[in-house]
């Protein structure tokens, strides 16, 4: 069986759990988390970060390779457009808001406000949130809000794009931040349509409780997503 291994709330341990629901992959969760990992991680991570996965002997790190693996290993419902230009177009997405959007999001944002304070016991460095919050995330809403023409991001298809849109914008939310849909009302609709997926039901359902343990985190998004 499929092992995923991190933390069911992170929007990049998300990704893989929606991506294997989407497939029709039967996975079993074990905990990780990044700021206490256990003993011999790096085998695991690299890098240390998560995502991993353990499928029989093989183990492979980073959510977007995780993805691409699971669409070539286990046959099922596509995530990736067949088309060359739409195909690329879904990698771009997902690259711009993992490697361009997230950073703000998740060290940004719910770093500073929420696991900094409660498991590093530092103070929010309010610096980087306003920096966060009114330069570096907005732009790149907008430019999510321009890039979607139609109900999704490739192909207008369901593929790992809106996996990994709608993950962040979740996270987004648990740092206490609503989407302002007067400014990003396509971005809104998208965030409500991807959330009403069977597969997004069943991942959020999955991972309330431990995202309650934490303590701090904003949790309106799940009643939403009900």
């Amino acid at each position: 069986m499929l092992k995923i291994h991190g933390v069911p709330f992170s929007a990049h341990t998300r990704k893989v759990i929606v991506a294997a629901i989407e497939k029709g992959i039967s996975y079993e969760m074990v905990p990780v988390i990044p700021l206490n990992p256990p003993q011999g991680w790096t085998e695991l991570s690299a890098l240390g970060l998560i995502p991993a996965i353990q499928h029989g002997a093989f183990t492979l790190a980073d959510s977007s390779v995780i993805c691409q693996y699971l669409e070539l290993a286990f046959p099922g419902a596509a995530l990736y457009p067949n088309d060359a230009q739409q195909y690329a177009r879904a990698l771009w997405i997902e690259e711009f808001v993992d490697s361009g959007l997230a950073p703000h999001v998740l060290r940004g944002l719910l770093m500073q406000r929420v696991f900094a304070p409660k498991f590093l016991g530092t103070a929010p460095d309010e610096e980087l949130i306003q920096t966060s919050l009114t330069k570096m995330i907005p732009a790149r809403f907008a430019y999510l809000e321009s890039a979607l023409a139609g109900d999704w991001f490739a192909a207008n298809t369901f593929s790992v794009a809106d996996i990994t849109v709608a993950s962040i914008l979740m996270n987004f939310r648990f740092a206490g931040e609503d989407l302002d849909e007067r400014r990003y009302p396509r971005l809104a609709r998208f965030l409500r349509r991807a959330l009403a997926r069977p597969s997004f039901r069943k991942a959020l359902q999955a991972e309330i409780p431990a995202a309650e343990s934490v303590g701090g985190l904003d949790l309106r998004v799940y009643d939403e997503a009900a």
